[in-house]
């Protein structure tokens, strides 16, 4: 199969290899997804077809091809942004969750209907949503058993 991209496209594709593949190996120290490496490399290997040439760079020791400093910096704020606001939208969902377990049990949680947990979680969601918009992890406490 062959696609055909323009050179606007193609610094797209290697953004969105780059972060694809911080996504998939970006925490891990092994077993690391050879795959999305290899793609990741293939790509930033046709850079220079492509006149992008000055986003990546091959390094003999690793023998590989890498993003340069500027286009990780560049390609790092769409990342940012991603873990941000996933970071708030996982802990918005979570404390829901616990919250539910907490007022009704885990079991009647369980039981519920999809649409009354959703409903429910929804309430406690858009709760801490307006709480964290207004003060941030300002108030957010973390109390220990006694």
């Amino acid at each position: 199969m062959k696609i055909e991209l323009t050179k606007k496209q193609y610094e797209i594709l290697m953004k969105l290899v780059y972060i694809g593949n911080w996504i998939v190996n970006g925490f891990k120290t092994e077993d690391l997804d050879e795959d999305s490496d290899a793609l990741e490399n293939h790509i930033f290997s046709k850079a220079g077809d492509f006149g992008l040439g000055k986003f990546v760079f091959f390094d003999e020791d690793l023998d590989g091809w890498y993003p340069t400093a500027a286009a990780e910096d560049k390609w790092q704020i769409d990342l940012d942004d991603f873990r941000n606001d996933s970071f708030w939208d996982e802990l918005e969902f979570r404390l829901a969750d616990r919250d539910l377990v907490v007022r009704y049990g885990e079991k009647k949680v369980e039981n519920m209907s999809l649409e009354e947990r959703n409903r429910l979680e929804r309430e406690l969601v858009d709760h801490y949503y307006g709480e964290f918009i207004k003060n941030g992890l300002k108030n957010l406490v973390l109390l220990r058993p006694q």
